[in-house]
């Protein structure tokens, strides 16, 4: 009897400290299924479409898993319901697939700290308690909670498109807030946490400190009993988590994104160091004062052009007043309503190849990376992202180069295969809480697409098409930097061919042409840094414009854009046009 006294103690204590936890149901009513992963994984991607996900850090450096489902009749059943993808040494991948529509099945994981996560869920809602090495979660309607300790640092990045978010810990922001954005940090910054919601609530929450001693020191018995040991009723109740509906220790290391899905917004740049969200005085969108009757709601839609302008030698003219700019839209003159000089700041995204032939000179591609970096305007918020057959976020918009070179010298390429239409719809993602007018992507590759080289064994998400059409809607002016490896590829290692080079150099040029942008050319990786400060000169030559066209109809039909300047010899170039959808 006194060997089980410290056992009931421990129990109670959890069931207490950690009220409105997910707790699997009842034994008589579900299927029960447990695994123990003693691999060092550096990173584990959870996609569970249905039900429940609750992850949590613990002192132990293995992974375990416990799932749990509503009905059924055997434990063989869910056990093929769950995925366990070990195919990569670095990664874990657990995907539920439930046989049935309305089998729910929910997840308890328990991490280490040093692990990047990755989580996306669907109806219901995530949890995670603990700080981790880099967080991204997304769901479609269900809620997200985040627990982290005290002494947490991290950068954060939240998005509830059409829910709220609140907080209960203090959020040094960055930028403007409201009841759908927050970026910020917690303390001093650190890793990333990206959260997304189309539709749920984002709630961040400080963590129990004795959670984690309490889990970790659990025998497996125990967490057993403790899951199995409550009515799964309480799970919705006290928290406001549950609806119905590289390497530990570096400096920020990168962030694995499903090129599947539209990525997680970023993080913006510090301009509102200043805005504090402190202790005692909890962040609530909802509780934010109105705007008030002058606040001028832009309901139609505003069409933002980068406008680069030179004379018949073509040199910059760097002069130009709004006045000058005539913009026409299918012929017909618009009114230039907003208007930006050539030093305006840039939100930029380095976006870097690393398959084929560099795998082997990471050292030259990341030095002329870092003085790329250097030869931009102070002001200009940049994003770092690299892609072989996945996509990953180094870095969020900031302008702490430093911080940027920094994530820069850690990268390390552990894959193969080059998914250059899926990394660049995901890089144009990155974008979507920029309200800035001047965007840019600077884009390292060859262009050569699994799905140019080796269509039967590599699949992708969008097609060139595809990327040509969202190019064409976006405002962001593209700079493809073609780095040739044909040679490389083709002649020494005979992995690619001909027609695939000469088809992405084509499709590389459209990209450029629909944007406004201009193709650069790398014959050896060693011209990068030459290239670089080519390509940083001209982002120092956009004007801004935007206007509000005056045919309003949202038809999706091709709107061609032509822009004139009123100086004699001077000739405009931005992108051709969009879809008016």
């Amino acid at each position: 009897m006194m060997a089980k006294a410290p056992f009931k103690h421990i129990v109670s204590t959890l069931l207490f400290s950690l009220c409105g936890s997910m707790l699997l149901a009842n034994a008589a009513d579900n299927l029960h299924l447990e695994r123990d992963f003693a691999e060092r994984f550096n990173q584990v991607v959870i996609e569970n479409l249905s039900g429940l996900t609750e992850i949590q850090t613990w002192r132990n450096s293995a992974i375990r898993v416990a799932a749990s489902r509503k009905g059924g009749s055997s434990a063989a059943t869910l056990s093929s319901e769950i995925l366990f993808d070990r195919s990569s040494p670095e990664t874990l991948k657990i995907v539920v697939q439930p046989v049935a529509r309305n089998y729910l099945i929910s997840l308890i994981v328990y991490v280490p700290a040093s692990i990047n996560l990755w989580v996306r869920g669907g109806r219901e809602s995530v949890t995670v308690k603990g700080a981790v090495n880099g967080l991204a979660v997304e769901t479609e309607t269900g809620n997200i909670a985040l627990y982290l300790p005290a002494d947490s640092n991290a950068d954060l990045s939240l998005r509830a498109i059409e829910g709220t978010i609140s907080s209960m810990l203090p959020i040094m922001t960055f930028g403007p807030v409201d009841a759908h954005i927050i970026d910020g940090k917690i303390g001093q910054g650190g890793p990333p946490v990206i959260l997304r919601s189309l539709r749920g609530q984002i709630n961040l929450m400080p963590d129990d400190a004795s959670r984690i001693a309490a889990i970790s020191n659990m025998p497996r018995d125990d967490f057993a009993a403790l899951r199995r040991g409550a009515g799964s009723a309480d799970w919705e109740d006290g928290d406001p988590s549950y609806s119905s509906s590289r390497n530990a220790g570096r400096r920020g290391g990168g962030r694995l994104i499903d090129l599947g899905a539209r990525s997680a917004p970023v993080l913006g740049s510090r301009s509102n160091e200043n805005s504090s969200i402190g202790p005692g005085r909890p962040y609530d969108a909802n509780n934010r004062e109105p705007d008030g009757d002058n606040v001028i709601r832009l309901e139609g839609r505003l069409v933002n052009l980068n406008v680069k302008a030179t004379d018949r030698a073509g040199r910059i003219v760097p002069d130009l007043k709004k006045e000058d700019f005539l913009v026409f839209e299918d012929g017909v003159q618009q009114e230039v309503t907003h208007f930006e000089p050539i030093t305006a700041p840039v939100n930029l995204v380095l976006l870097l190849d690393l398959s084929g032939s560099t795998e082997g000179k990471m050292k030259v591609l990341k030095k002329a990376a870092r003085k790329f970096i250097d030869s931009l305007s102070r002001g200009d918020r940049i994003a770092v992202a690299a892609f072989t057959r996945r996509f990953y976020l180094i870095s969020s918009f900031t302008t702490d180069y430093e911080l940027l070179k920094d994530r820069i010298d850690d990268i390390e390429n552990r894959h193969s295969g080059t998914a250059y239409y899926d990394a660049m719809w995901a890089a144009l993602d990155l974008f979507d809480a920029v309200k800035e007018t001047r965007k840019a992507i600077v884009v390292l590759t060859d262009g050569v697409d699994n799905s140019l080289s080796d269509p039967w064994r590599w699949s992708t998400r969008h097609n060139f098409d595809e990327l040509l059409m969202r190019v064409a809607e976006e405002d962001v002016t593209i700079y493809p930097i073609y780095l040739d490896t044909e040679y490389e590829m083709v002649v020494k290692r005979g992995q690619d061919n001909h027609e695939a080079y000469a088809k992405a150099r084509k499709q590389l040029e459209a990209v450029a042409d629909e944007t406004g942008g201009m193709l650069f050319r790398a014959d050896r990786i060693e011209d990068l840094e030459g290239v670089y400060q080519r390509v940083a000169s001209e982002l120092r030559t956009l004007y801004s414009l935007a206007y509000s066209p005056y045919n309003s109809q949202n038809d999706g039909r091709w709107r061609k854009i032509s822009v004139k300047v009123n100086r004699a010899g001077v000739v405009a170039r931005t992108r051709r046009g969009y879809y008016a959808k």
